[in-house]
């Protein structure tokens, strides 16, 4: 049985996705589609009902963890293990102007496996690390959580949970303001679902037949009852 359920969102379109603009840690604008997921969001995150809300320090994250968690009559955290990828020395540069400097994302990998950031930039190790450290501390919780954090941490977050190689942990396709599912039981986190959009969150939560039964979980090769 899960004991926890946890909903890790991505923070809505900012101008500099569109752009192409690494933004890492850099408070951005949204864009007028941005604004409108924004309020799309803050209805999802109402509609999964949290015990608690996590968000990165970010305000393309907090504006919607601060928005639910009033309505919902509860505390938001600040998590600084959720916030962004640090870019270092090509933070705020589009991809065109990093490919100058002659640096690449996603960091390329070394003959032995290892990534290779720009200088003062996080590597994929040290993001796998704190992914591990938001999901350690997410452990000894019950009930729900949101989280609303960042495409690389999102995928940091799933990759921590598979054990994805540096190579791909990184090609996953998430929208913005789409969610994913965890869940948390028998000391093993699961993904219940993937990319999501708000409104697929919020029927769910008004449907919870639509979810189902893992029939698998209950095979051990031992005993058929």
């Amino acid at each position: 049985m899960a004991r926890q359920r946890i909903l890790l969102m991505r923070h809505p379109e900012t101008r500099e996705n569109m752009e192409g603009v690494l933004s890492g840690r850099i408070d951005v604008d949204l864009t007028p589609r941005g604004e409108e997921q924004m309020r799309r969001a803050i209805e999802a995150v109402v509609a999964w009902g949290p015990d608690r809300i996590w968000c990165s320090p970010l305000s393309r994250c907090r504006s919607i963890a601060e928005e639910a968690a009033f309505r919902l009559g509860i505390e938001c955290r600040v998590e600084p293990g959720l916030a962004e990828i640090n870019f270092g020395s090509i933070q705020g540069m589009r991809m065109d102007a990093v490919h100058e400097l002659g640096y690449d994302f996603p960091w390329p990998l070394d003959a032995e496996g290892r990534s290779m950031p720009a200088p003062g930039a996080e590597s994929f190790e040290d993001l796998l690390g704190r992914a591990r450290g938001v999901l350690a501390a997410l452990e000894p919780l019950e009930g729900r959580t949101a989280c609303i954090s960042h495409g690389g941490m999102s995928r940091a977050i799933l990759g921590a949970v598979f054990g994805t190689p540096l190579s791909t942990f990184w090609h996953v396709t998430l929208p913005n303001v789409s969610s994913q599912i965890l869940t948390y039981g028998g000391g093993h986190f699961s993904l219940a679902a993937l990319a999501l959009a708000p409104e697929e969150v919020i029927r769910r939560m008004r449907e919870p037949d639509l979810i189902g039964i893992d029939t698998t979980q209950n095979i051990s090769g031992r005993d058929a009852r």
